[in-house]
């Protein structure tokens, strides 16, 4: 339709305005910066970045519920951050170099390996977070396959439950795999095997399970999709970014109280090939610190990079990146030492004892629900009917009351809880904030149309073929990274609000 691109590029550009200026008002402008003509002062530069941290939310104030894991002893979180500056400037590219690095990165995989229940062929590599460790397990399943699987050239694909981190779909994005992604059950937002087996075919070269998923801290049956990939021929990866350095502690955290034990989800169930792993969230590391297992060696060199071509010389890496910084592999080494198994088993003890309070208490408020059976120290909260009660509002007038920070989720509208330490002091709070959220809001439906409760509404009234949320989603980025983008918006930002008849007209 003439016209039709012009006039919702112009829509969503005006509500990306109203938007970032929302999200930014009381931020500190991003101004369009010049170098110094001169140095300045170390002492007026750390002021500086003082001042500007005022601007951020405290991670250790027990508001927020993802992005920051901040561990119970003060000790394990000196360690870390020590340990990080001590080799913040170092480079692992080369092992011969910095020889300590290499041997701290071998040792880490090695506890880890033994964690998974690997063995003396299970090998690793230490990575800079969960997108780059999933983004190798995705290159070596491609790799092999050209390698071993019959001489793969195009057409692969990966078939991962719709829970399933969306860095899956980047990596398929950046390497040009299919991804396709199975609905869950949606009682219990696992993984449909059936409709997976059903999904594989002569080019399906991984099948994915999450252990547990991300938005509502559910554990897929592992067992059974390791199953269907080892009968067909198949790798098989365990997405354990969140729960890799929980999971295996929560059975001995419980102890004998008539809670069943966790199915199996490692190398110890036939057909895992590959398992990632976070230490910057449970392990309790600093940030950039994540690990990928493999079973074999084979599975691992599929995701080295080598070239003998460059007049630099020979070069060759593990992962993604070029220089590896030492400060995330030192990090991850002391914090497993100073934290050791029993403090693992301890903090994960303590973490579900404030996840089971929360669950037990939100299932005595009326309209909401704990979606599934999380398995960990994470939850979602959705609304009974969501036609009576907004979730996406609760969490609008939550943050007015009380400044919590809380994700949304969008299948089914709920919201996500990474319980972490500071929680321990901040769930009754919680529990009673969340409860004056739901009067406040059955009372006002109005609220449903403002803030974030309007902008999801949107999105999950779009179709999802028409390509506008991945639209929005990439203005907002730009917009929020150009310089002095808060301050431009706040003058220009209209009070208007979108909704999916506006955007989806503009599109038509």
């Amino acid at each position: 339709v003439p016209g039709a691109a012009a006039a919702l590029d112009a829509k969503l550009n005006a509500d990306v305005r109203t938007a970032v200026a929302d999200m930014f008002r009381d931020a500190p402008r991003a101004t369009d910066a010049r170098l110094p003509a001169a140095a300045v002062p170390p002492h007026d530069v750390l002021r500086r970045l003082a001042e500007l941290k005022q601007h951020d939310l405290d991670p250790t104030a027990g508001v927020s519920f993802a992005y920051v894991y901040t561990p119970f002893e003060q000790d394990v979180k000196r360690v870390a951050c020590e340990a990080a500056a001590m080799y913040l400037n170092l480079n692992a590219l080369n092992p011969t170099v910095f020889p300590s690095l290499r041997k701290m990165e071998v040792e880490v995989v090695a506890m880890v390996r033994a964690l998974f229940h690997g063995d003396e062929k299970t090998v690793g590599t230490l990575t800079s977070g969960g997108t780059e460790s999933i983004m190798m397990a995705v290159t070596a399943a491609r790799e092999h396959a050209r390698r071993y699987g019959g001489g793969h050239r195009g057409g692969m694909n990966v078939v991962a439950p719709v829970t399933a981190h969306p860095a899956f779909n980047k990596a398929c994005h950046y390497l040009d795999l299919e991804l396709r992604s199975i609905a869950v059950h949606p009682r219990s937002q696992t993984a449909d095997v059936a409709a997976m087996e059903a999904a594989v075919d002569g080019n399906t070269i991984l099948m994915v399970a999450s252990a547990p998923s991300y938005p509502h801290g559910v554990l897929d049956p592992v067992a059974d999709v390791a199953a269907i990939a080892l009968k067909k021929n198949i790798l098989c990866h365990v997405d354990a970014c969140v729960g890799g350095f929980m999971l295996p502690f929560v059975d001995e955290a419980r102890g004998a109280g008539g809670v069943a034990p966790l199915p199996l989800w490692d190398f110890r169930v036939p057909g895992v090939t590959s398992i990632s792993a976070d230490l910057h969230k449970y392990g309790w590391a600093t940030k950039g610190s994540s690990t990928i297992c493999f079973r074999e060696e084979r599975l691992r060199e599929c995701h080295y990079f080598a070239y003998g071509g460059w007049p630099g010389g020979l070069f060759v890496s593990p992962s993604a990146l070029g220089t590896r910084g030492g400060g995330p592999i030192a990090s991850a080494w002391a914090t497993m030492h100073a934290v050791g198994r029993q403090g693992y088993v301890d903090s994960t003890r303590r973490l579900l004892a404030v996840t089971d309070y929360l669950a037990a208490r939100i299932a005595e408020l009326d309209h909401v629900h704990v979606v599934g059976a999380p398995v960990m120290a994470m939850l979602a909260i959705a609304a009974d009917d969501a036609r009576a009660l907004n979730i996406y509002a609760v969490a609008d007038v939550m943050e007015e009351r009380g400044s919590w920070k809380l994700e949304r989720n969008t299948e089914p509208p709920s919201l996500h809880l990474s319980i972490t330490p500071p929680h321990a002091a901040t769930k009754e709070k919680f529990i009673d904030d969340l409860r004056a959220a739901i009067d406040i809001v059955l009372v006002e439906p109005e609220r449903q149309k403002v803030k974030s409760a309007a902008m999801y509404g949107m999105v999950l009234n779009l179709p999802p073929a028409s390509g506008i949320v991945p639209r929005f989603l990439t203005t907002f980025m730009s917009t929020v990274y150009t310089p002095d983008a808060a301050a431009a918006v706040a003058t220009t930002a209209t009070t208007t609000t979108t909704t999916a008849s506006d955007v989806t007209a503009a599109a038509e």
